[in-house]
């Protein structure tokens, strides 16, 4: 991955994506690097993280044209294994959520997903019962959905995709929103080609724009490293190296507020919004786990827990939106 040459990089000033004004601040400086060019993150007076300057469109569209993207970039540290080793698991957790989600939104119907990636989730709300289609920008992820899981997936932008409007039962964006250069316009976009009563499922990361993330930050050099191992400090975003750290892949970081403000404003009404952290496969999948290990899990499974019920901040938002039925 660190072989290819990146395009010659421009830099576009931009605005606070929720708010629209240019009232942020610096927040962490020399948080992602494109070889030797780095990218800080800023914080609006309204919440909202962001890089500013951000990468222009060639520049993003290069990022996703790796082919080892699936292979270290699309997970950040939470899993271990290559994205598409991972097919049987993956289709078959995903499987259960397509059926979960039908329950909670009281049917099957139409879905789209935004960000298709290989087509797993795709796969799996197949065969609970959707009519399914999805849209991705990786070429490598387009080609094995297309051609291994045999599924319409448009090659593109979803606001470019050929979707009449009102169309859609379900639209699912995934760690989809933080990636968006022009998060109105695919909001607004979302709405329109949702059925009114249509449901839109959006899964976010809000650990860098979270307490953890600043306290964790501000006492980085005092954490003792032997404790949480490199795959930890890689996944809590301690590196001293921005290299390290990767690519400007998440171009906005949400909290709650940021975006239950966003969708609301985009005229969706929040049916529900659950806090929870992803859980690290290096302490979850271990055969064998150390007591260091065992601690850590512990510690997860108890933020986890206090996530979901309410009682903390999450690292992930996942939300559940429905398009008002006009009257």
């Amino acid at each position: 991955m660190g072989m290819r040459q990146p395009p010659a990089i421009r830099l576009q000033p931009v605005d606070c994506p929720v708010c629209g004004r240019d009232k942020a601040r610096p927040y962490r400086s020399s948080m992602y690097a494109i070889g030797e060019q780095h990218f800080d993150l800023v914080r609006c007076t309204c919440g909202m993280v962001y890089i500013h300057p951000q990468p222009d469109g060639a520049t993003v569209g290069w990022m996703y044209d790796d082919p080892d993207y699936y292979t270290h970039g699309y997970n950040l540290g939470v899993e271990t294994e290559n994205y598409f080793s991972r097919r049987d698991e993956l289709v078959e957790q995903y499987t259960r959520m397509a059926l979960d989600l039908a329950c909670e939104i009281g049917g099957k119907g139409r879905l789209c997903e935004i960000g298709a990636a290989g087509g797993f989730f795709l796969e799996g709300a197949r065969r609970a019962g959707f009519e399914v289609s999805g849209v991705e920008l990786s070429p490598p992820a387009i080609r094995f959905a297309r051609e291994s899981m045999g599924l319409d997936v448009f090659a593109g932008e979803f606001e470019d995709a050929p979707i009449p409007d009102a169309s859609l039962d379900c639209i699912v964006a995934d760690n989809v929103l933080e990636h968006s250069t022009d998060l109105k316009r695919l909001l607004a976009v979302i709405r329109r080609r949702l059925k009114p009563g249509g449901h839109v499922l959006i899964i976010v990361p809000s650990y860098v724009n979270s307490p953890y993330f600043r306290l964790l930050d501000r006492v980085r050099r005092s954490i003792p490293r032997s404790l949480l191992g490199p795959g930890l400090i890689g996944l809590l975003k301690l590196e001293e190296d921005p290299a390290k750290r990767g690519m400007p892949y998440h171009l906005l970081e949400f909290d709650r507020r940021t975006i239950e403000r966003i969708v609301r404003e985009a005229g969706l009404d929040i049916v529900r919004n659950e806090g929870s952290v992803p859980l690290p496969a290096e302490l979850f999948k271990a055969d064998r786990r150390t007591p260091r290990q065992l601690l850590l899990a512990g510690v997860f499974l108890g933020l986890n827990l206090a996530m979901r019920a309410g009682f903390a901040p999450g690292a992930r938002q996942t939300l559940l939106a429905k398009r008002r039925v006009e009257t």
